[in-house]
């Protein structure tokens, strides 16, 4: 391996952005730019970083990277971007300002005043990731010592490859006393289930019923056991432990098109916690923010005409969900992105990793230094923002309506969906989460099967599928496990081709993406 000679370098120390567990690390620069990572052993993750962080460097350089605004692929000019924006603010009530990952607190402070000066009354959170549900158990720091103290642990989902940086602490407290009690829930067979005590694979989309019976709420005329596929005694036993356990936690994770109801099964989560009196601990790429209302009531305000400028700052709407492609026809879209796309207008954004600023994470608020220079023509929201107005100010957080939860409604619901009849040899497509997947950056997304279906479709570990919804089509690579349960097919959704393939539901205004029949061909 090639060692950087350090006396001609300098190492810029900076916060990983990339997901909720906020590790410290270095940037190596010498005369001719990004060098490479250090890795700070007296820092929060003591020196370690999982495959995103690894490859700051080649998100901060990478190819594709955004240096002028975009209009349907052509480069465009910032004066006339200026005009355009200043035209658009002059009918505030015809605009739509929105936001999804890649913003500082202090840079969404700034959004939520800059609109309130220019009289904007739209504004939503464009953030689908169904994570975005967790930021309500980010209000309680966790410590990552508080492991060690924990009799029991329940586990939704597959930390292991989503923040693998938790991964060490959980196996030393599960190798380190064999009375250490690990519940993992998935419809996946995962990395972190391979160390669980107990495994409760669920059908898909249905831990929100599991959590609820945990916390012994009653669903009455519901069959647990029949629709989730735990048993009841399964179910008595670890609720009551849970329950008895003098010190645990429940770590959440959450990936894309996972399940039919994330709004639901954060709730049912809620409730095992006050249940049991143990904290909900989640691990999330990005905390989301809330605007004054849910983004679905933005569409239906782009239906009826209302809205005629939507002005997203992020770096995932609209490119990462062109589902809504065709809902955005009528309104002219403007987006900072820190990648080169295509489609609509598009500036330059800067990256987290370019701010200085102060973000959430599982541990609470830690600080961006800001010691990174952002790349060449990029510009950060409040420079964008100041193209506009000079007007500056801090605006307090909004509040999106909130949801009311019918436990029983929403039951009934998800079970409708689990059991609903799918066309003749079409499958069900769920997301997870691999860190060294992220964005389509570092690795393709491959998809894995059960052998049993491959067999019925004649196909072979590595062949090339096509696979199809009703709202996109995309060749994969497929990958055969018994990870994954018959009739079920599984893809990190990283790249805005995978994301397309999902389909979503807009419940009271709120945009919830979940599992999704496909049918796969075989290609050549």
């Amino acid at each position: 391996m090639k060692m950087i000679e350090q006396s001609f370098c300098t190492v810029k120390k900076t916060l990983c952005p990339f997901c909720s567990f906020g590790c410290e690390f270095g940037i190596i620069f010498d005369d001719f730019g990004l060098k490479g990572i250090e890795y700070i052993h007296d820092g929060s993750s003591e020196g370690r970083l999982c495959p995103r962080g690894s490859a700051a460097v080649l998100y901060l350089d990478h190819p594709r990277r955004l240096s002028m605004p975009l209009k349907n692929g052509k480069v465009y000019d910032w004066q006339k971007i200026t005009k355009e924006l200043k035209k658009a603010f002059e009918h505030p009530k015809k605009v739509a300002v929105t936001f999804d990952r890649n913003i500082t607190i202090e840079e969404y402070q700034s959004i939520v005043s800059f609109c309130e000066k220019a009289g904007v009354e739209n504004i939503a959170s464009t953030y689908f990731e169904p994570e975005a549900f967790l930021k309500q158990f980010l209000s309680k720091p966790f410590s990552i010592d508080s492991i060690g103290n924990a009799n029991m642990i329940i586990v939704l989902g597959d930390p292991f490859n989503q923040s693998p940086m938790i991964s060490q602490s959980l196996i030393n407290w599960k190798l380190s006393n064999r009375n250490h009690r690990l519940v993992v829930i998935d419809s996946i067979n995962s990395h972190t289930a391979v160390y669980a005590s107990d495994f409760l694979r669920v059908k898909v989309g249905t831990e929100p019923l599991v959590f609820c019976a945990l916390a012994r709420e009653g669903l009455n005329g519901i069959d647990i056991p029949a629709v989730t596929g735990i048993s009841a005694s399964v179910i008595k036993d670890i609720s009551q432990n849970f329950k008895n356990a003098a010190h645990g936690f429940i770590i959440a994770v959450l990936p894309f098109g996972h399940t039919y109801d994330a709004l639901f099964l954060a709730e049912s989560m809620a409730r095992l916690s006050t249940f049991s009196g143990k904290q909900v601990v989640p691990f999330v790429e990005f905390s989301g923010f809330e605007g004054n209302q849910h983004f679905g009531s933005v569409v239906d305000l782009v239906k009826k005409k209302k809205i005629k400028h939507i002005i997203n700052f992020g770096e995932l709407f609209p490119y990462y969900y062109p589902q809504f492609h065709k809902n955005l026809k009528a309104v002219d879209m403007v987006s900072t992105s820190p990648l080169k796309f295509n489609t609509f207008t598009t500036l330059p954004g800067a990256l987290n990793l370019e701010k200085s600023g102060t973000i959430f994470t599982t541990f609470g608020k830690k600080h961006i230094p800001g010691t990174i220079t952002p790349a060449s023509g990029v510009r950060t929201v409040d420079e964008i923002l100041t193209l506009v107005s000079e007007v500056r100010g801090t605006g307090k957080s909004l509040k999106a309506p909130e949801m009311k939860i019918d436990t029983m409604e929403r039951a009934r619901k998800l079970i409708e969906r689990s059991i609903q009849a799918k066309k003749k040899r079409s499958l069900t497509l769920i997301g997870e989460k691999i860190a060294y997947n992220f964005l389509g950056l570092f690795e393709k997304e491959r998809m894995k099967m059960n052998p049993m279906d491959a067999h019925e479709l004649g196909l072979l570990e590595n062949d090339v599928v096509s696979v199809t919804s009703k709202d996109g089509e995309v060749d994969i690579v497929v990958k055969l496990t018994t990870d994954v349960a018959q009739g079920i097919v599984a893809v990190p959704p990283e790249t805005p081709d995978i994301k397309g393939l999902f389909d979503f539901e807009i419940d009271s205004g709120v945009v919830n993406f979940i599992p999704t029949e496909v049918e796969l061909c075989r290609k050549g």
